[in-house]
């Protein structure tokens, strides 16, 4: 028997200059409903460098029920990230269900 694990959503890479700010990336949806406390965490290998949470570099916008369009943006600044210059980190993004993995993006540092 085998057993069928949730596959994340790999939407590839954005860029990021180590100077920039404020590159926003959006997320937007009709069906879907936010949780409560959405999270996107950074890694390089499995080092935890940066956590994104509501005010804290995420914002909702919308009403946030079924049937409505809301985005979730997510804003990322190239300043947190001069140590990693030249590096490709790995996003995961919990949106919709507490502790899943939902999506998954590269960071590239340039």
């Amino acid at each position: 028997m085998s057993i069928n694990f949730y596959n994340p959503k790999n939407i590839g890479t954005t860029e990021i200059g180590a100077t920039q700010i404020n590159k926003v990336i959006p997320f937007k949806t009709v069906n879907g409903v936010f949780i409560t406390a959405p999270v996107v965490k950074v890694y390089l290998c499995d080092k935890l460098i940066k956590e994104y949470t509501i005010n804290n570099g995420l914002e909702l916008t919308g009403t946030n029920q079924q049937g409505t369009e809301k985005t979730l943006s997510l804003t990322l600044s190239g300043t947190d990230y001069t140590l990693y210059k030249k590096k490709d980190l790995d996003a995961q993004c919990t949106f919709f269900v507490l502790g899943d993995i939902e999506i998954v993006f590269k960071i590239k540092i340039v």
